[in-house]
């Protein structure tokens, strides 16, 4: 039997974007995702329970801003 801890790694993704079995956008490095998540989570006023919200939205936007970046 697989402990949480494992479980859990198990359900994360080897491109290290939580929840998700898709590739991260060319690019874009999860660091990157998780310092914009990060500023995300301080704008909202530190309130837990968004952090899959905030992950997402930091990797639309800098998906978008990368986007427009290249497309130029």
């Amino acid at each position: 039997m697989k402990s949480r801890k494992q479980a859990s790694r198990a359900a994360v993704d080897p491109t290290g974007v939580p929840g998700s079995r898709e590739p991260r956008p060319t690019g874009l490095s999860a660091e990157e995702i998780r310092m914009r998540a990060c500023e995300i989570y301080v704008e909202r006023g530190r309130s837990d329970g968004h952090d899959l919200d905030d992950w997402f939205q930091a990797e639309k936007e800098l998906t978008e801003a990368l986007r427009k970046l290249t497309s130029n």
